[in-house]
């Protein structure tokens, strides 16, 4: 007998110590009421009664709803797991106000804010959970916070302060990964809107198309940075390399010669073609002079080489500003150590320059990239003198840092977890990228191995989507929002997909829906302009459309769909004009590839005519 009532007393010691309340404090008949509730609501927890266990809850917050504050956090919980995620969030609020300091309480409120999408609620909580007790559910949720609120760069910080805790390293790994990858993006993007048609920005495509596979793109991009940056070597080795795999012997072999010429401590450099991708042939179509567009770039001058050939112009101009005025030699001897690759010298000797100078870092970090250290590579980036500078060359080199920083992950979550619903979800996503189809094969196994893994069946969707798989997309999508109702990736392509079938009544709740979380979703107002138009609501389809544009006007189309209506409408006028819109829109676009052609024509030209004489 004394067994028996052993257990129920240890029990309701936990439980006095997870209500955060001094038994001591309470009445004998708060107490008991409170002991026989809060039992009955552990049982029915342990037995995934959900709702009973909330009734518990409930039953004692009526009578002493302000008695203890840490019961509010029980019932949230429960609120929680259910998926009920509305009123767990309204429940942690209620206990919170009572008890601010419940880290518990703090730390799911925020989770579910971050589960209905509301990262911008969800960051005071996450911080304060974190700030009082660090867990890795709390450097986690914080990484998802920041990267929901596209804040990478803290995101991957927060990831990796979890990593070695987590019994999860397989999706902290992917989200590492992947946070670096987006920051990566996010500066592509904004270097080549910045920089259009540049060295930067041929570069920053070939190099993106090479890591795709896309051989014969990435040689014409390389070819073209070429031509802007003629003594850059670091864009001749990889181009030679190209033109190798794709079959174009010749001009690779001037690629890698104009590769010697410029670097002269390195050349023995050869191609080894036992290491190239076997199978790949130059595409039928425009054909490209690559041996005639090397032959006619600047001669190389040996006697007036670039201190750092593997570096671009921009660089070499600015270091050799340096060099004429140095006259202590740190930068002469940095200079000549990275140049012979000797990296633990020539960083020594550029840490020996006052750190004021952007360039002193940039070539330490650019050291450290080159000997495969990307974390040292970052955090030299983040030196002052450093992140300040928003010149093309250090985003390009913020871009490679962090490209490198996700492939380390990556290719960890690959070789450690290779059986994971991350690594079968990352090998679909890159064999999309490729147009594999074997996609598909991965993407399901991703899902057999985490059904509730959603990225992977919106990954599917698309896939589908692709392929006009329409109803297949639509099932995916569904099961994605089985497993969190507020998933907007989900909703968006159910209203898409349902206003593209012609049936608007079905679509346009799942794209108000999404609108309501993110009202600047161009794409999402131009699917209701859609679905009004669809409904014959002409005015409010006008309206939608006109919202569309606003917040992005490099949609076109839309101009010509108004035009549409409006002539249908009987409005000529405004017709008109939005027909001359879109008409001059495309006729800039082009008018920028017509000058593209006629330039490589001239070209063409200009080399025919010095070869007739």
């Amino acid at each position: 007998m004394s067994g028996t009532m052993r257990v129920p007393a240890c029990i309701f010691v936990m439980a006095s110590l997870l209500l955060g309340q001094d038994p001591s404090k309470l009445t004998p008949e708060a107490r008991s009421f409170i002991e026989v509730h809060f039992l009955a609501a552990k049982r029915a927890e342990a037995d995934s009664d959900f709702a009973e266990a909330i009734d518990e809850y409930r039953e004692i917050l009526k009578k002493y709803p302000k008695l203890v504050p840490a019961v509010y956090q029980n019932l949230g919980l429960v609120y929680y797991l259910a998926r009920k995620y509305e009123a767990a969030i309204e429940t942690f609020r209620e206990g919170i106000q009572l008890d601010p300091s419940m880290v518990g309480a703090r730390l799911f409120l925020g989770t579910a804010y971050l589960d209905t999408e509301q990262p911008d609620k969800a960051l005071p909580h996450l911080e304060y959970a974190q700030k009082q007790k660090p867990t890795t559910e709390s450097t986690t949720a914080l990484g998802l916070a920041y990267s929901a609120l596209r804040q990478y760069d803290k995101a991957a910080q927060y990831f990796k302060f979890g990593l070695d805790s987590s019994e999860q390293k397989d999706k902290q790994l992917y989200f590492i990964g992947d946070s670096y990858l987006k920051s990566s993006e996010r500066v592509a993007n904004i270097l080549a809107e910045k920089n259009p048609d540049s060295k930067y920005d041929h570069l920053l495509a070939a190099k993106i198309l090479e890591s795709q596979d896309r051989y014969q793109m990435a040689a014409r991009e390389y070819l073209e940075a070429g031509k802007k940056d003629p003594f850059n070597a670091a864009i001749f080795s990889p181009l030679a390399r190209m033109l190798a795999v794709l079959g174009l012997d010749k001009p690779s072999e001037l690629a890698l010669a104009r590769y010697r010429q410029l670097m002269v401590v390195d050349q023995r450099a050869t191609l080894d073609a036992s290491k190239l991708p076997k199978g790949q042939t130059a595409d039928v179509g425009p054909k490209i002079d690559y041996e005639g567009d090397l032959k006619a770039l600047p001669p190389v001058d040996a006697r007036n080489l670039p201190p750092l050939p593997m570096l671009n112009s921009d660089v070499n101009a600015e270091l050799r500003k340096r060099l004429s005025s140095d006259r202590t030699a740190k930068w002469k001897a940095g200079t000549d150590n990275l140049l012979h690759a000797r990296w633990p010298e020539g960083i020594a000797a550029l840490e020996g320059i006052p750190p004021a100078d952007w360039l002193r870092d940039y070539l330490i970090a650019t050291a450290y990239l080159w000997r495969d250290e990307y974390h040292k590579a970052e955090e030299t980036l983040g030196r002052q003198a450093l992140k300040s500078q928003t010149s093309p060359s250090v985003q390009m080199l913020v871009w490679e840092v962090n490209q490198q920083l996700s492939f380390l992950h990556f290719n960890r979550l690959l070789d450690e977890f290779p059986q994971s619903a991350r690594a079968h979800f990352l090998k679909g996503r890159t064999l999309d990228a490729q147009g594999n189809k074997d996609a598909e094969a991965e993407y399901q196994a991703a899902i057999a191995a985490d059904p509730a893994q959603s990225e992977a069946r919106i990954a599917l969707a698309d896939f589908y989507l692709s392929n006009s798989k329409y109803r297949e997309a639509l099932a995916e999508c569904q099961k994605a929002l089985e497993v969190n109702n507020y998933f907007s990736p989900a909703k968006i392509r159910i209203g898409r997909i349902y206003i593209q079938l012609r049936d608007p009544q079905k679509g346009m709740p799942y794209v108000q829906s999404v609108l309501k979380t993110d009202p600047d979703d161009a794409q999402a107002r131009a699917d209701l302009a859609r679905g009004f138009e669809l409904l014959g609501e002409v005015d409010k389809a006008i309206a939608e459309y006109q919202r569309a544009l606003a917040l992005d006007p490099s949609l076109n189309r839309i101009h010509y769909v108004l035009g549409r209506i409006y002539r249908k409408e009987g409005k000529a006028e405004l017709a008109d004009n939005e027909f001359r819109v879109f008409a001059q829109n495309e006729a800039r676009e082009r008018a920028k590839h017509l000058t593209n052609a006629k330039q490589l024509q001239e070209n063409q030209a200009d080399k025919s005519g010095r070869a007739s004489h």
